[in-house]
Formats: structure tokens, C-alpha cells, sequence
């Protein structure tokens, strides 16, 4: 955690003469400030993504343009493996021409049958006329043979309604089989189409001007950005085009201090690049679950997105930022640095300068920060303390200053001894 500390008044001196000067500090009255620095960068609030189409099992990777290009509409962004499907394309336009092969032969068969039908039709009917021409009422023609010609007329009635059923009856089957090879076709057809639009698919073009940005995938236990040669499954995210005009940080805080930041928190935007000027900005968004990062550790972190109060032409989609998050600010409190506090078992105390030298005092302590510790009891404003323990010092073992013993707790310590 990166701290800053502000105090109003604080001083600091040295006691002694020579090579047995004591560092010390003046304890003053101000306000204190904990900070929390995150690892993050800038993202783009709106942006065109580009996913890996529904391409049959895992698609291929085989060309992606360099990452940063300023591309126009339509330019080429990234390229699948195609040859899997030039396959498969060849065989559906071969099943459509057998299709549609077997639909003229299907024709020119029933137009066949039909003739010979028709035919049968037509030789019925003459031969029913022939049977009716022969009816007669004459007397003179022996019963027998009237009677006969009237069988004939009736059969040849039905064989002539036999040769028409046997015609429509026909037609009926050859046309229900050429709608079957109907739908052979179609299904080919479509078979077709829709490869030839996974061939379009397999080329990833950019719908409007922008700056490409390439996504981070899975590729075993940690993620990068894709490449050639990369297996990627259909719907997975591969390239943004970000909308410059509004950035934002997006952040990643341990689940440890999660506690630490909430939405509306102040936060100092520090680019990598140009640490010069910070950028000011507040916290919008703290993801509720916290994830892995990767996937062979088990630690965890939760997202923060971090929205800035403006937007610079320096800002890049993908810059690494550092970003200071205010936890917490008291004012009107003592502190001190860290080196001026010393602990005999749970004991905490300073070395005060008194009028015959330094006399070793208890403290409460409360807020702690990386540089500086708030005195709850046991100090007043104006007190000095020293930053090394003056026996130790003058006999020549004494640690340097800037190396205390750490405090037992991260961020605060307290003990009951009261201050005399």
C-alpha cells in the first residue's frame, strides 16, 4: 500500500555533536492520509468488440494485425485456418449439382411415363369407340353376339378408366418424387450458403475506423493477447475497437483489501508513461465477486472501474496506470514516522527529548501508513522524538533511521499504557 502523509508542522533535527548525533522529529499537529495503490490501465467505456465466429470445433488462427494499427472500415483485422472449409465448400457444391442432376433426370423419367400412360389412355379410348360403334339393335344380329358387344363396351369403358387412374395416379408419384429431390436441393443448397458465409466469417474486418486493441484469451494457464497460430473457440473475444473520445481505468484490487475501496472514493491516476500530470477520478464501480486472475493461482482479486474526470489525448487504450485510491483522511491528529516507535513485547513507546536527554515514553498508537503512525495517547504537539534509540546510538549499534521494527498490525497498533 503507498502512502502519503501530510503534516502541518514537522520538523526534523539532531541532538548531539559528532558522530554521536541523534536523528529526531517533531511531533506536530496535521492531517493524515492513507492511500491504497492498484495496478491497472485505460480502457475505452465504449468500444466495438470482435468475437471468433461459429466455426466447426476450435478456429485457427492464422494472420491478426499488429496490435496499436489505426485501421479504416472494412480494413482486415484478423484471418482463420480456411482450408477445412474450402472442403467442406467443395463437397457441398458437389452435392448440389448431383442434386440438381438427379431432379432433370427425375423429369425427363416422369415425362417418359407419362407418355407411355397417355399412350395406354389413348389406346383404351379407341378401343372403347370401336366396341361402341359395334353396338346394334338390329334383329338380324344374333343375341349372343349383342350381348357380347355390350361386355365389350363395359370393358373397355373400364380400361379406359383404369388407363386414366393409372396416368394421374403416375403423375401424382413422380411429382411427390421431384419434390423429394426438391428438398434434396434445398438442403444443399442451403448447406452451401452457409459455408460460403462461414468463409466470409473467417475473415474478421473492421466495421468503423478505430484503433485496434487485441483482446487477452486463455492459452493454458495464463492469458495474452491472440496471435497467430492460436485455437479459439466461436463467441470468444478477440479485438476491440475502443471509442477514444472516454476512457476509464480499469483496476484489479486484492481480495485482501477489498474492504478498503468503495464506489465514490477519490482516486489519483498515475500514467506509466506520462507520470506527469496525475489525473483526477472517482471510483464507479467495485465488482461484487471477486476471480483469479490465473488460473494456476489461487489468489484473487476484485475488478474496480475507475472513471475519469476528463479524458486526454495521451490516453491510450492499454496503458498501465497506477491508481491512488484515498481510504482515509483525519484531520487535526499527531503522528509520527515509524522509526520513532520502538516495542518491548506488546509495548509501544518513543524516546521524547526531555531537559537531560531522552526519556522513554508509552503511546497509544491508532492509523498507520507506510512512512508515518497517528499518536492516540502519550505525545503532544511539539514534542521531539528520536528516530533511533539513543543508548544503542551513543554506543555505536544502533540501527540507521528508515529501519524500525514493524508495528504487530498493518494499519493499526494499540496498547494499554497511558502517557505519564
Amino acid at each position: 500500500m503507498r502512502i502519503g502523509t501530510f503534516l502541518l508542522l514537522l520538523a526534523t533535527g539532531c541532538f548531539g555533536g559528532g558522530d554521536g548525533e541523534i536523528p529526531t522529529a517533531e511531533v506536530a499537529t496535521g492531517p493524515f492520509v492513507i492511500t491504497l495503490s492498484i495496478p491497472g490501465e485505460l480502457k475505452a467505456t465504449k468500444s466495438v468488440a470482435l468475437s471468433a465466429p461459429d466455426l466447426p470445433g476450435q478456429a485457427k488462427v492464422t494472420w491478426v494485425i499488429e496490435e496499436g494499427s489505426r485501421v479504416e472500415a472494412g480494413a482486415e483485422l484478423l484471418r482463420f485456418d480456411e482450408t477445412e472449409l474450402q472442403t467442406t465448400l467443395e463437397q457441398a457444391r458437389d452435392d448440389l449439382e448431383i442434386a440438381r442432376t438427379k431432379i432433370d433426370q427425375g423429369r425427363a423419367m416422369l415425362a417418359v411415363r407419362l407418355g407411355d400412360l397417355e399412350n395406354d389412355v389413348i389406346s383404351a379410348s379407341l378401343a372403347l369407340e370401336r366396341a361402341q360403334l359395334r353396338i346394334t339393335s338390329s334383329e338380324t344380329v344374333p343375341r349372343v353376339d349383342r350381348e357380347t358387344t355390350l361386355l365389350d363396351v363395359q370393358e373397355s369403358t373400364l380400361s379406359v378408366e383404369r388407363a386414366k387412374a393409372g396416368l394421374e395416379s403416375a403423375r401424382l408419384e413422380g411429382q411427390a418424387e421431384l419434390e423429394l429431390l426438391r428438398l434434396d436441393a434445398d438442403r444443399a443448397k442451403r448447406t452451401l450458403d452457409n459455408v460460403e458465409k462461414l468463409i466470409t466469417k473467417a475473415t474478421l474486418t473492421a466495421p468503423s475506423a478505430g484503433i485496434v486493441v487485441l483482446s487477452e484469451i486463455w492459452k493454458g494457464g495464463s492469458r495474452g493477447p491472440v496471435t497467430a497460430g492460436d485455437a479459439v473457440y466461436g463467441g470468444s473475444s478477440l479485438i476491440e475497437l475502443p471509442d477514444m473520445g472516454t476512457m476509464e481505468v480499469q483496476a484489479w484490487v486484492h481480495e485482501v483489501d477489498a474492504a478498503k475501496v468503495a464506489v465514490g472514493q477519490t482516486v489519483k491516476i498515475v500514467i506509466d508513461a506520462h507520470p506527469d500530470p496525475a489525473h483526477a477520478a472517482k471510483i464507479a464501480r467495485v465488482a461484487d465477486l471477486a476471480v483469479k486472475k490465473n488460473r494456476d493461482k489461487e489468489v484473487k482479486y476484485l475488478k474496480v472501474n475507475v472513471a475519469l474526470d476528463e479524458t486526454t489525448d495521451r490516453m491510450k487504450p492499454g496503458m498501465t496506470v497506477r491508481a491512488e485510491v484515498l481510504v482515509d483522511r483525519q484531520e487535526g491528529v499527531l503522528s509520527i514516522p515509524q522509526e520513532a516507535v520502538f516495542y518491548e513485547g506488546d509495548l509501544a513507546y518513543v524516546h521524547r527529548k526531555g531537559f537531560r536527554g531522552f526519556d522513554r515514553v508509552p503511546v497509544t498508537l491508532a492509523s498507520t501508513n507506510d512512512t508515518h503512525v497517528v499518536v492516540a495517547t502519550g505525545l503532544a504537539a511539539g514534542d521531539v522524538v528520536a528516530l533511533v534509540d539513543p543508548e544503542k546510538h551513543e554506543a555505536g549499534d544502533a540501527p540507521s533511521p528508515g529501519a524500525p521494527p514493524a508495528p504487530p498490525g498493518p494499519t493499526a497498533v494499540t496498547n494499554a499504557a497511558a502517557a505519564p
